[in-house]
């Protein structure tokens, strides 16, 4: 099955190409630049890899949450992509994407939160199950990080942006901060495509068509601030 995965949920625009026996990747912190770079890049996977569109099978993309324009990006890439090669899209959570990548280091019961700015983070909790799919313990929100007021299992690790932020924590959630953190911070393509594969096979996730793909952004509404004009 030949695959390609995008995200552009967050500042790292990714990109993987996966083919039986190889993949491809393109994962680089190029904020405010994913509109510019993603089909060009996707080009160069395609070419590097000597495939065309047209022999896709799957797109997997960064359904959300995370940036409303990135989620935007993903959706509408992923979306024209799939029309022009008549190849069906698998819409993947960006948080469970994240608790993929720590349940590939071994780790059970995963925390997940992305800074969603405006002093709240996407969060979502996960348990890992016998097949080593991460299934939710506590549904995806937009929260601040005060408002988390259940404390981990003993042993649950933390991952993502929004672990790292200067907002407002509980402080017993402070101390379990300080032994559980892994590193990796944002979305990779890669793992979403993996994760994909796997909840396909056990026919969790039913790719849809390109028109049905659907983001999710969590926030019902983005608050803008109207800053005055120059001279008035």
């Amino acid at each position: 099955m030949n695959i390609l995965s995008i995200d552009t949920t967050a500042d790292i625009c990714s990109i993987a190409l996966v083919l039986e026996s190889k993949h491809f990747v393109f994962h680089e912190l190029r904020p405010r630049e994913h509109a510019k770079i993603l089909l060009p890049e996707i080009e160069k996977l395609l070419q590097l890899a000597g495939i065309r569109a047209d022999a896709l099978d799957l797109i997997v993309f960064g359904r959300g949450p995370g940036s409303f324009t990135g989620v935007r990006i993903a959706t509408g890439v992923a979306q024209g992509l799939g029309l022009a090669a008549q190849c069906p899209l698998a819409p993947i959570s960006t948080l469970q994407s994240l608790a993929w990548s720590a349940a590939q280091l071994g780790h059970r019961d995963i925390w997940v939160a992305l800074d969603a700015r405006m002093s709240e983070v996407y969060f979502a909790a996960y348990r890992v199950n016998a097949q080593g799919i991460p299934e939710l313990t506590m549904a995806e929100r937009v929260t601040p990080l005060a408002d988390i007021d259940v404390l981990p299992e003993a042993g649950t690790v933390f991952i993502g942006s929004g672990w790292s932020t200067d907002y407002e924590t509980p402080a017993r959630l402070s101390e379990c901060l300080q032994q559980g953190v892994l590193e990796q911070k944002l979305p990779h393509a890669l793992a979403s495509a993996q994760l994909a594969q796997v909840l396909v096979a056990e026919t969790l996730l039913v790719p849809v068509a390109a028109e049905l793909a659907q983001p999710v952004y969590l926030r019902n509404q983005v608050t803008w601030t109207q800053k005055p004009k120059i001279g008035t």
